[in-house]
Formats: structure tokens, C-alpha cells, sequence
């Protein structure tokens, strides 16, 4: 099977899931992610070891760490979970890493992902240690993705001593779990299985034909010294990405941010988690940084009020921001958060001697960077594709709401087209101000294939579309199969998706979220008004308002529109070549085909 063949499995299987549904918007995902941990040079010599060292803890804020784990199918999300015990967490479901299901067959239910640990060698505890070796984990059903049902199960298992892997907890989906909370877990490690080569693991069962059936798993710990009671750690963390919205956007062209008014800026929010069983003090700062790294303190050592309780959760938020980095090129603006809580490594206290342990560094979830890009294009999206959605109507139509009280020239739409499989699908890349309309723009094109690294797909608009207020960029399809396009959860823009898939335009009520499709835009016309070709062949003004001067040395010509059909609109003969009347002519996209003395020449015009 190639490289991404599995993907268009993935796509018949979603299409038969939805045989039916035409009439909506419908969200697919999530989209795998995998965030190896960056690993210090002292943390490669454990590499040798290959094993696991007692304390354990992990609370995957720094990514998916290959020296204490073994991830098969089991992939990294930020922002899946929902108020989670710290940043970033394991997602198990019914697709690898990849994204490849685990079966063709919709119906077949079994294991799917696996969170594996390296092993321990467990023989050193003595007596007094053995009886108190306790495992804890925090666990969550769905999330923002699918819930697991009633038969689905999340497993925890423990490898004997003769290598035999035995379920030791377990629990069941269905509606009575609750998608909002994460839970704690805590397990003897027993006797029987303290053993050379001990490991545990976690799995899920449930459907394995795709992202189905999903749970997460955070801040998992092993150690000795504990009961059954243990649920308290001296750590304070930050749970989610950074929140920085320029009204609705997630991302400014250059020069929009360059004429920003602080007080544009939506305050910077968070939230963080006390995981300690008593009050404590807290401080927190916010800072914004250019390219340069220069940084405007929005928040500085601000303590928190009300002194956070014990193991309280809280959303907080920065002051208003009055002053913005300085900006010279195209960049993206840091969100740093960060807090301050004495929080120190994990220590244990024998007999007055303190013991301090590198491998739990509780303050790595106490800062959070987060981005803004500056570039030159409008976003809702925070960055990538946490699903996605589509519709699978031929000649339907999908579009995204933009406004801009400055008139601006658009030079091309990004567009997150998860699906490779879909790459060679015929599509027209369409610019609308009123959706009852005609479009302004309409280039037909093909989905090309994503190269190496590459997450977003651009399409050039090649002639100057000038917009002002409200406008729409989206595409149109010729497949009745599901189009795949990045959905990003943590900024819910909702109400700016539009489509139609019937004839009639329709607001999205369906999915939350924000579609990734994104408009490039400038300020100066990317064209000259007057434009010249090897053939001394030259337009203007276009767009058109009414008349287009077409100049130069050519012998035949004939006018399309935006439907391919020829049209005869009134020619003028003019010295220099013709003018064409388009003053009757409905606005949109026409093709004007010329015979020069070079041979045939076409070129595009926007009739306003």
C-alpha cells in the first residue's frame, strides 16, 4: 500500500459512516499529531540503559518522551483535552500515528493504540518499600474528540514476571462519562510483579476503522512511599496554549498590525491547576516578543487574588494590552506565560538527609509559548488542523467570512487540505463579496500534492481582486466524496463558515472551530494596472468597470465567462487596438482568447 493510501481507506470509510448526510457541514479527525520531547545531553546517556529509574513521572508538557515511553498508534495533543492536569496529553484511539486505521472493516472492535513504558528493574526495593510502590494516572473519556461507547474501554495492564500482560484496571465509555473532567487513578504496583523487567502499559478497545472511541491520558507516576490516597503533588501547572485574538483573528497581515490599536487586543488567557492539597501563592507573567526577542511585560510577577486553593482550577486572564512589540518584517509575535510558584524538583526527605530528583522537574509546566503570526495573511486558526471537516456534494460550495475595514488586494488563499489522497481532485479556488452573487474570482485548479513538511496549500490569485468590508474565500468541489479541510478547535469562529450544498447558502451549525483557509492579502495593487506581455500586448484597467482597452498586435480574439461560454459583447475600435464594452455584463472572472503574431494568448479580467 503507498505512503498515504491508508487516508483514502480512512475517507471511504467516513463516507459510508455518513452515507445520508448531505444537507451539512461534518467534522472528521482528529488529525494525528506526534511532539517528540527535545532531549538534554545528560538525558541521552539513560539511553543505554534503556530502562526506567524509580521516581517515574510524566506529565507529557514538554512532548512525547522516546526514552521513558513506547508509543505505538498513541499520538500528542495540546488541545484536545479539556481542562486537563497540565499541558498537552496522550491521545489512544483507532488510528495510528499515521493516521491509518487499524481496520477496513467498520465494525471490527479490538486493541488499537498502546502507551508503553521502558522497563524498571524493580528487584532493588526491599520490604519496607515493596507494599507502598503505586502507579497513578489521569484519564479522560473523549475529550474534544469522539466519545468511546459503551462496550469501548480504556486498559491498564502490568507485564509478569514471565512476561504475560494482565489487566489490572479498566474502564468503560458510554454517556454516562463526562468529556469535561479529567480522572485520577491510583493502583498498587503489587509484589508479583517487582520483577527484573516490569513494565506497564495503557490500551484502548473500541472501534478500529478510525479516529474513533478516544481517550486521553495525562501526568502519570511511579514511586514507592505511597497509599491509595496519594492524589497530591507539589507542582502547579498551566494546562492549554496561549489565547492572543486580535478581535476575531489569530493572525494580522504586517501592515494591519503596524495600524493596531492596543486596545484591539483581546487580553491574553490561560488557565492553570493547583495540584497541591493546600493554598498556595502564585504569581504570573505575560510577555510579548518580536523578532528581535525584545520583549512589553503585559503582566509582571502579578500575584493571583484570591490565593489559589488547594488543588483549584482557575481561568485567568492579562491586563489590557496598551503597548505592542515593534515589528519590522513579517514575523510571529511570542505569547510567553509563565508562572511563579516556588514549584522545585521532586525531593525525598530520609533520616534529614533531602535527596533531589532530576527527573521530576515540576516547573517544566509553568510556561507556556504560544505565537501570533504577523505575516501577510488573516487567520482564525491557532496554527494546525486539530480535525477536520467537509461536505460531499458535487458542485457544492465551501467559503470562510472574512471582513476588513481597509480596502486590500488579495494575492492568494492558503487552504489545509488534510487528505493526501485527495491531491489531482479538481477544485475552483473562489473569491465572493456577497455569496448571493457571482464570484469576483474563480480559477480552476487542482489539489496538488503536499510536499515534505508542508502543512498548508497556496493558490496565487494572478489578477488584482481588491476587497473592502465583508468578503468570502472558499473553493468549490466535483466529487461527492468528503474534502478534507483543517479544522482548528481552540479558536471557535463557527459562525464565519459557510456552504452550500443544494443550491442555498447556509451558516455552519454544525461544527465548532475554525476552518484552516486563510486569505493573502496587500495593501498595493500586486499588479500593474496596465499589464504587457512578450507579445507587446497590453490591458487595462483591470479589474474593469466598464471598459477594457486592449492594445497591441493580434488578428482574432473571443470572450468567455466565468462558465466558459462565449459571449459577444460590444467591440470599439480604438488606434491602438480595440475597447470592449463590459458595462451590460454581470460581474465575475471573463477569459479574453487571442491569436498574436507569437500564436495564442489568454489572458484573465475581473469584471466588478
Amino acid at each position: 500500500m503507498g505512503k498515504w493510501a491508508h487516508i483514502f481507506l480512512w475517507s471511504i470509510v467516513m463516507t459510508l459512516v455518513s452515507t445520508g448526510v448531505h444537507a451539512q457541514l461534518v467534522e472528521f479527525g482528529p488529525i494525528p499529531k506526534i511532539k517528540i520531547k527535545e532531549q538534554h545531553l545528560s538525558q541521552l546517556n539513560s539511553r543505554i540503559l534503556n530502562q526506567n529509574q524509580l521516581p517515574f513521572w510524566d506529565d507529557f508538557s514538554e512532548g512525547m518522551d522516546t526514552l521513558k515511553w513506547e508509543f505505538s498508534g498513541s499520538t500528542y495533543s495540546s488541545s484536545m483535552g479539556n481542562h486537563a492536569p497540565s499541558y498537552g496529553v496522550v491521545v489512544l484511539d483507532g488510528v495510528d500515528e499515521t493516521g491509518r486505521p487499524y481496520s477496513r472493516d467498520i465494525r471490527e472492535q479490538g486493541a488499537g493504540d498502546y502507551l508503553t513504558s521502558k522497563p524498571f528493574d524493580l528487584t532493588g526495593l526491599d520490604s519496607d518499600h515493596d507494599e507502598t510502590l503505586f502507579l497513578s494516572f489521569f484519564w479522560q473519556a473523549g475529550g474534544k474528540a469522539e466519545m468511546p461507547d459503551e462496550g469501548d474501554a480504556l486498559i491498564l495492564q502490568f507485564l509478569s514476571v514471565d512476561s504475560v500482560w494482565t489487566d489490572v484496571w479498566s474502564i468503560k465509555g458510554g454517556i454516562d462519562r463526562d468529556r469535561t473532567t479529567f480522572t485520577q487513578e491510583i493502583l498498587p504496583v503489587s509484589t508479583e510483579f517487582q520483577h527484573d523487567h516490569f513494565q506497564f502499559r495503557f490500551v484502548n478497545e473500541g472501534r478500529l476503522s478510525g479516529p474513533f472511541d478516544t481517550w486521553l491520558v495525562d501526568y502519570v507516576y511511579l514511586n514507592t512511599d505511597r497509599d491509595a490516597s496519594d492524589f497530591f503533588y507539589l507542582d502547579r501547572a498551566l494546562t492549554r496554549n496561549n489565547f492572543l485574538l486580535a478581535g476575531d483573528y489569530a493572525a494580522l497581515p504586517l501592515a494591519f498590525y503596524e495600524d493596531l490599536d492596543p486596545s484591539d487586543l483581546l487580553p491574553i488567557s490561560n488557565e492553570f491547576v493547583n495540584l497541591e492539597n493546600r493554598f498556595r501563592a502564585m504569581e504570573y507573567s505575560i510577555l510579548l516578543a518580536n523578532e528581535s526577542a525584545n520583549s512589553t511585560a503585559v503582566n509582571l510577577n502579578t500575584p493571583f487574588n484570591p490565593v489559589p486553593n488547594a488543588q483549584e482550577r482557575r481561568g485567568f486572564e492579562s491586563n489590557a494590552i496598551t503597548t505592542l512589540p515593534e515589528i519590522s518584517q513579517e514575523t510571529d509575535l511570542e505569547i510567553l506565560t509563565y508562572l511563579t510558584t516556588g514549584d522545585k524538583n521532586y525531593f525525598e526527605v530520609v533520616n534529614g538527609d533531602t535527596t533531589n530528583f532530576e527527573s521530576i522537574n515540576y516547573r517544566v509546566n509553568d510556561t507556556v509559548r504560544s505565537y501570533f503570526p504577523v505575516r501577510d495573511y488573516f487567520a482564525y486558526d491557532l496554527g494546525s488542523a486539530d480535525y477536520a471537516a467537509g461536505i460531499n456534494q458535487r458542485s457544492g460550495f465551501l467559503a470562510v467570512k472574512f471582513e476588513t475595514e481597509r480596502p486590500v488586494f488579495l494575492t492568494g488563499i492558503s487552504i489545509d487540505f488534510t487528505n493526501p489522497a485527495q491531491a489531482d481532485q479538481p477544485i475552483d479556488i473562489l473569491v465572493w463579496n456577497d455569496l448571493e452573487a457571482n464570484p469576483l474570482y474563480k480559477e480552476e485548479t487542482l489539489i496538488p500534492l503536499k510536499e515534505e513538511g508542508e502543512s498548508l496549500l497556496f493558490f496565487p490569485i494572478d489578477t488584482n481582486i481588491r476587497v473592502q468590508g465583508e468578503f468570502f474565500v472558499g473553493f468549490a468541489q466535483f466529487s461527492n466524496d468528503f474534502v478534507y479541510v483543517g479544522l482548528n478547535k481552540e479558536n471557535d469562529q463557527a459562525d464565519k463558515i459557510f456552504y452550500n450544498v443544494n443550491g442555498a447558502w447556509a451558516q455552519n451549525e454544525e461544527v465548532r472551530g475554525s476552518l484552516i483557509i486563510r486569505p493573502h492579502v496587500s495593501i498595493a495593487p500586486p499588479f500593474s494596472e496596465a499589464e504587457q506581455g512578450p507579445e507587446n500586448l497590453s490591458y487595462f484597467p483591470n479589474p474593469v468597470d466598464d471598459y477594457l482597452h486592449l492594445q497591441g498586435d493580434f488578428v482574432e480574439l473571443q470572450v468567455f465567462d466565468s462558465f466558459g461560454r462565449e459571449i459577444f459583447p460590444e467591440r470599439i475600435q480604438d488606434p491602438q487596438g480595440e475597447i470592449i464594452n463590459f458595462m451590460k455584463q454581470i460581474p465575475g472572472i471573463y477569459v479574453i482568447n487571442l491569436i498574436t503574431p507569437q500564436g495564442p494568448k489568454s489572458i484573465r479580467i475581473l469584471v466588478k
